[in-house]
């Protein structure tokens, strides 16, 4: 039986960016293109060299559809862009609003563990499924070698095909 996993902490430490359109335009951006417009105008603050920092300090972590942005980064720097928030100064992408800025606690994920066991039907189905879509001949010799490349943990496999071939 696996031994259970620890639980992983995702978003660890991260400031939430709530934005909102100003107005309504066509598509919607990535997170990463919003990132890099919120990163551009706070980078602008020249009078502010401190929050100018903070910006090129943190990173994406990740975004939700819709305008929130998951910031990571040094202390420091997050606690700057929560004191710019606080003063009115943080300033949004082009054409955006912030709507709100806060903490986000970490997120709990349980690992699942994956079992030992892959029955040899799934393994062969699913070799011969990669084989045909690259249009290779499935023959003995050509599905041990895909099975020896995809399944090197599986070192009994040509034991046990080799007598379906044989027969």
């Amino acid at each position: 039986m696996p031994r259970p996993r620890r639980a992983v902490q995702l978003a660890p430490g991260s400031l939430a960016l709530v934005l909102r359109r100003r107005r309504e335009a066509a598509g919607e951006p990535s997170g990463a293109a919003l990132f890099r417009a919120f990163r551009r105008a706070n980078a602008r603050c020249h009078w502010d060299a401190g929050l100018a920092r903070a910006v090129s300090r943190v990173s994406l972590q990740g975004w939700l559809r819709g305008g929130v942005l998951l910031l990571q980064g040094p202390a420091a720097p997050l606690q700057l862009l929560r004191d710019a928030w606080l003063r009115r100064a943080l300033r949004p992408p082009h054409g955006f609003l912030i709507r709100a800025v806060g903490d986000v606690s970490p997120i709990h994920m349980n690992p699942i563990s994956q079992s030992q066991f892959v029955p040899l039907a799934e393994i062969l189905c699913c070799a011969i499924s990669d084989m045909n879509t690259a249009h290779v001949i499935v023959t003995q010799e050509t599905l041990m070698d895909q099975l020896v490349k995809h399944y090197p943990e599986h070192k009994v496999l040509h034991l046990i095909i080799q007598p379906f071939w044989m027969g």
